[in-house]
């Protein structure tokens, strides 16, 4: 904050993230990262067959096949999105298991802040572009938008400052929880 910059955060969140792993694309993923062909052929020895039933009460549904989600939640999903940061041209790209963190900092003097809006707004089209070629999915409803600065810093900036995911409009919030 002592260089006067601002920080523009936009917290993503991936609708129902760990179910939507698509599972032949995750082992086509691995090779690049380095496993060899016999871990490769543990994780589809692992992820093939698997099918549930659901049972309410006393009665169970048919046998219904797995092709998406995975039993090792975070451990598989960190490996599913390792290529998604490589997607953004300008801002910087932080994930967390299902936590992902678009940003960017400039100064507050001699910036257009519709420059700045319009970058995130197409790395976020790139993000959004990379989750569906991927099976994951955007939720522009609980994607929110942070300012970060001090209160003279934050002041300077126009209140229409938004930010676009998937047609819809992100305005700042206050505060949010991630």
């Amino acid at each position: 904050m002592d260089r006067e910059q601002i920080t523009v955060v936009v917290l993503l969140d991936l609708s129902k993230a760990f179910d939507s792993i698509d599972h032949s694309l995750l082992l086509t993923k691995l090779p690049s990262l380095g496993f060899s062909n016999r871990a490769v052929d543990w994780f589809k020895s692992y992820l093939s067959g698997r099918s549930q039933i659901v049972r309410i009460g006393t009665t169970l549904s048919d046998s219904y096949f797995i092709t998406h989600g995975v039993p090792l939640g975070p451990v598989l999903f960190n490996i599913y999105i390792n290529d998604l940061p490589l997607v953004t041209n300008i801002c910087s790209l932080e994930s967390f298991v299902d936590d992902s963190k678009l940003y960017i900092s400039f100064p507050v003097k001699d910036i257009d802040i519709d420059i700045v809006a319009g970058q995130l707004t197409e790395d976020l089209r790139r993000i959004a572009g990379w989750c569906c070629a991927n099976s994951l999915l955007i939720n522009p409803d609980k994607t929110k938008l942070l300012l970060l600065g001090t209160r003279q810093m934050l002041h300077k900036i126009p209140d229409d400052i938004h930010v676009t995911v998937l047609g819809k409009q992100i305005y700042p919030v206050s505060s949010a929880k991630d």
